[in-house]
């Protein structure tokens, strides 16, 4: 089977009040955020070298307001999954039965949304930054 995933890129957490959440993990955990008024999100990126590319890649936590949430009829945070060739594995997923939503493309990459047999929302990401 093709290698898809290539990293966690992140794990998002939704929120009704995203500052003071973000407070209660750095009061809490010693999480130093910043934060983007573009997204009304806290973040936290933990850098890694990439073993195979020899390039600095991160994973990222994010407390991001409810309403940046994909619209969904429940209360979620998301697994982001970094990936490669996001066209292909949107084809590969249709195949198994797998709702897709479309790919949307922003500056930092490609992403699309799937939910899995739980009702776990994943986010998959193609950074097309580094390319």
């Amino acid at each position: 089977m093709k290698d898809f995933i290539a990293h966690i890129g992140g794990v998002f957490i939704y929120s009704e009040n995203a500052k003071t959440l973000a407070e209660w993990y750095t009061n809490c955990f010693g999480i130093a955020f910043e934060y983007t008024e573009d997204y009304q999100a806290y973040f936290a990126s933990y850098p890694y070298p990439d073993t195979n590319d020899k390039k600095k890649f991160y994973t990222a936590f994010s407390i991001l307001q409810s309403n940046r949430r994909p619209k969904l009829d429940f209360n979620a945070f998301c697994l982001n999954l970094r990936v490669n060739n996001i066209e292909e594995l949107v084809q590969h997923l249709r195949l198994k039965d797998v709702t897709v939503k479309d790919i949307e493309e922003y500056s930092e990459g490609k992403f699309t949304h799937i939910i899995d047999i739980e009702n776990n929302l994943i986010e998959l990401w193609e950074d097309t930054t580094s390319l």
